[in-house]
């Protein structure tokens, strides 16, 4: 007969696998990417001058997008569908902005921060969640990068400007993959999540302080084409 573990032994068990999957992604990571993806979206409605359902549009989108395809990507349900947390966070930060976006003197500026913050959350959360799934470092590195930047690029699409992404401007997909791999490194490195999400908060905010403040920023690949007509005979 198999003896029957002590209870305190399956409970320590049981308590040591919940804190080993809400670590690698805590809910509180990722609904704070979610409400500063939102602030970013809503904020960038203010700044083109859309209505509040552009406002409320962009904030979801700003949001939840970059959610959504990291999670198909990594071959799973989109949690922003499946929990009722993310689409209320969405739309009450969404909200929160409309509510005192008049009262804001400097849109830009505070556009900048939540930016950052928003890009660097988002690729902890989608790198941790991609090794969380059995990616090696690359892979998740890079599913960290796409769900930083999707949100971003789908906002400026849809409010009708081309994707930072893109540039050429100051440093921002650059700053997406510094703090993406920051994440990976010290999470495989020495196995520290506090450590990793630190190191890669870190890398992004430096990278984009550096962008804006200090004018890091990438050119153009090639001389843009000449676009007046050619003169005749020639």
């Amino acid at each position: 007969m198999v003896p029957t573990p002590p209870a305190a032994l399956v409970l320590a068990d049981r308590l040591s696998a919940a804190l080993a999957s809400s670590v690698t992604v805590p809910l509180g990571l990722d609904l704070a990417a979610v409400a500063a993806g939102a602030v970013f979206g809503a904020l960038l409605a203010l700044r083109r001058a859309l209505d509040i359902t552009g406002v409320l549009g962009l904030a979801i989108v700003g949001g939840l997008g970059g959610g959504v395809v990291r999670d198909v990507l990594l071959d799973q349900p989109p949690v922003a569908l499946a929990d009722a947390a993310y689409l209320p966070t969405a739309i009450g930060a969404g909200l929160a902005v409309a509510l005192v976006g008049h009262a804001l003197a400097r849109v830009d500026r505070l556009l900048e921060v939540v930016d950052a913050f928003a890009l660097g959350l988002f690729a902890i959360v989608g790198a941790s969640k991609a090794l969380d799934a059995g990616l090696g470092p690359v892979a998740s590195a890079t599913v960290g990068v796409v769900a930083a930047t999707t949100g971003g690029i789908a906002c400026d699409v849809l409010s009708g400007q081309r994707p930072h992404v893109l540039g050429p401007g100051p440093i921002y997909a650059w700053a997406a993959v510094a703090g993406s791999a920051a994440y990976v490194a010290v999470d495989e490195l020495i196995g520290s999540v506090p450590f990793a999400v630190a190191a890669a908060m870190a890398a992004t905010v430096v990278l984009r302080w550096l962008a804006i403040h200090r004018g890091l920023s990438t050119k153009p690949f090639a001389p843009a084409p000449p676009t007046g007509r050619r003169r005749a005979g020639r």
